[in-house]
């Protein structure tokens, strides 16, 4: 896959946990584990819980799909 498409793939994820309203180590785990983002696995390690928090809170709230 293409850097930008995985990219793209990260973040679409991170979006989807977020909006799920899982526990913020959940959210982390499971960016972690999954094989198809092994290459920002680092970085999803190194993401402040706090930061998740306040995200998790931001997509709930004003997150919307686009059509």
């Amino acid at each position: 896959m293409p850097p930008d498409d995985l990219l793209a793939a990260f973040q679409d994820a991170l979006l989807d946990l977020l909006d799920q309203g899982l526990p913020v180590e959940a959210v982390r785990e499971r960016l972690r584990e999954d094989p198809a983002f092994a290459a920002f696995r680092d970085y999803a390690a190194a993401i402040e819980p706090r930061m998740l928090e306040v995200a998790g809170e931001l997509v709930r709230k004003w997150g919307r799909r686009a059509p």
